[in-house]
């Protein structure tokens, strides 16, 4: 019986040993625990091996033998696992405040890389964005050819910075290893061996600079926010806009320069930008911040209603001015007073998608029941947290958080939370670059793509190393469903509350979309939401918009989705 205790303790503890080494980085605390749980198992499994000692001074000696030779082997495991295991993880491992969007990594594989002339960075046109310049004969230095066209700032969110203090970011942190050609192991060692300097891959971006600036200037007029804009039948990245940004060139340490006076330049300048009053320019806000989508919502719950129409009843529906769903909790009232009027009483999806009645879409949700809700906001990858991802893995390019139904276990099973929900509001929390793939899901025959910003990754003389192109995640809707919801967006900008979206000719293109107004709190001004898809027969482009504190997703939100519009319609003529 000794014996097979012995074995099974031994056993118990290289299991736990094995599990805690192949944790990721990220989950430190799982590799402690295992080490911990191990422990006593092994000083067990290792005591019963042992012939066993009389009580007095050679019993005492034996345990303290014990546990010193213990603490060894506990240090030397996590050595073992620090040093080799995940020592290159370690080394390359970029840390992303969520809060700030502040990177931390290690500097030592940057400053070594001073040397290495970093891959170009281009838009879909082959305009070179990010370029590296020799100086001194030796040290590289990162440059920026758009700020010969373009506000840099415009575009610190999807470049990043590369810095000699604070690492990578952005895409320069996502594709480092074939930026600084590393991935290249022959072309590296080639090099090496002859004396050449070491070159990077470059990266061909889905990006229209044109756009990405018209984007970021037509949100700068609006302050603080997010602008996406997505082609619906592939999931390219056309713009992503976040305001404030930040200008990159700052950030790039100077090798020729004064060394002291070049790192206090940019300790300055970092300072600034991480300032209480900078506004988070290091955030990228379509993929990293999230908002209660308000009424933009309304589009999943619609999709929720038309897929189960028997308990939906979508077109079994009244407007009234405001709902009791349970004791004790407000009632659910609309924006608008008497908004059945414009709604018709009773009413149809479409009028009362087109006027945003909250009082309807409550309705819905309680009709549907949480799970049928649930169940369709997961096809558009809006996460119960229980089946929630630490980071969402639809878009890769950048750091994105996912985006949440609910944040407390058991939220929708309330009447009051769930019908909350369903115009959305309660616990909702959404990515603006969610919203946007929910709007291009409908303009793609109901086909949900995986949005990408870097179309292919090709070595300095041309040769392609990765191409990509579109992938779908799943089909989060039928075709006909999307059809029918196409049509609602379309009678959202024709005669609801989204007008001021139609800011491109109706000859050139008609839109359609929804509008959002979305309560963060008592006391504050709504948040401004759009969504987008235009022509609405045929979309070729997909727009999300977010104006932090914008007030009314019918004016700020529609006109600045209308004037991203129009600045795409309008580029594709020149």
């Amino acid at each position: 019986m000794r014996q097979f205790v012995r074995i099974l303790a031994f056993i118990a503890a290289v299991a736990l040993i094995a599990y805690g080494m192949i944790q990721p980085i990220e989950q430190d605390a799982r590799w402690l625990l295992a080490l911990w749980l191990a422990a006593p198992l092994l000083l067990a499994a290792v005591r019963m091996s042992l012939p066993p000692q009389p009580r007095g001074i050679s019993r005492s000696i034996q345990n303290l033998g014990l546990l010193v030779a213990l603490g060894f082997v506990l240090l030397s495991l996590q050595l073992l696992r620090q040093q080799f295991v995940r020592a290159d993880d370690i080394a390359n491992n970029i840390h992303v405040d969520e809060q700030t969007g502040q990177t931390t990594s290690n500097v030592r594989q940057v400053i070594q890389s001073l040397r290495v002339r970093r891959g170009k960075m281009l838009d879909r046109t082959g305009l070179p964005l990010v370029d590296t310049e020799i100086v001194d004969n030796t040290y590289a230095v990162r440059r920026y050819p758009l700020a010969q066209q373009f506000d840099p700032a415009a575009f610190g969110n999807i470049v990043g910075f590369f810095s000699d203090r604070f690492g990578p970011s952005a895409l320069e942190a996502t594709y480092d290893t074939y930026l600084n050609g590393e991935r290249d192991s022959y072309n590296r060692l080639r090099d090496t061996l002859l004396g050449k300097p070491q070159v990077g891959d470059d990266l061909h971006l889905t990006l229209d600079a044109r756009l990405q600036a018209a984007a970021a200037s037509l949100l700068a007029d609006r302050g603080t926010g997010s602008v996406v804009v997505l082609d619906p039948k592939t999931g390219a990245v056309l713009a992503m806009a976040s305001n404030p940004g930040f200008d990159p060139r700052p950030l790039a340490f100077n090798p020729a320069a004064d060394r002291a006076a070049e790192n206090q330049r940019i300790q300055s300048y970092w300072g600034q930008l991480n300032s209480d009053g900078a506004g988070q320019p290091l955030l990228n806000r379509p993929t990293q911040s999230r908002y209660a989508p308000g009424s933009t919502f309304k589009t999943v719950t619609a999709v929720s209603a038309l897929e189960n129409t028997r308990e939906g009843q979508p077109d079994d529906i009244r407007c009234f001015n405001q709902l009791e769903t349970e004791a004790g909790a407000p009632p659910v009232v609309n924006a608008v007073a008497d908004l059945y009027t414009l709604t018709g009483d009773p009413s149809n999806l479409e009028h009362v998608y087109a006027y945003s009645c909250n009082v309807a879409f409550a309705q819905y949700a309680l009709r549907l029941g949480p799970d049928r809700l649930a169940k369709t906001a997961a096809d558009f990858d809006i996460f119960e947290p229980r089946y929630a991802p630490e980071t969402y893995g639809g878009f890769t390019d950048l750091p994105t958080v996912p985006s949440m139904l609910y944040k407390d276990a058991g939220f929708l099973n309330r009447k009051a939370a769930l019908a909350d929900t369903g115009f959305g509001q309660g616990q909702l929390q959404t990515t603006p670059l969610q919203m946007a793939m929910v709007a291009a899901a409908i303009g793609n025959d109901g086909w949900m793509m995986q949005p990408y910003l870097v179309e292919k990754i090709t070595r300095p003389d041309g040769s392609v190393v990765v191409a990509r192109g579109p992938r779908a995640i799943r089909r989060a809707v039928s075709g006909d469903i999307a059809a029918q919801m196409r049509k609602n967006m379309r009678a959202g900008v024709e005669y609801g509350f989204g007008k001021a979206a139609q800011q491109v000719s109706p000859s050139v293109a008609l839109v359609g979309g929804k509008s959002g107004t979305a309560e963060h709190g008592a006391g504050t001004v709504p948040h401004a939401w759009f969504i987008a898809i235009a022509p609405v027969d045929q979309p070729r482009y997909a727009v999300a918009v977010m104006v932090e504190n914008g007030r009314d997703g019918a004016g700020v939100g529609a006109r600045l989705a209308g004037d991203v519009l129009k600045a795409a319609f309008d580029l594709e003529g020149q």
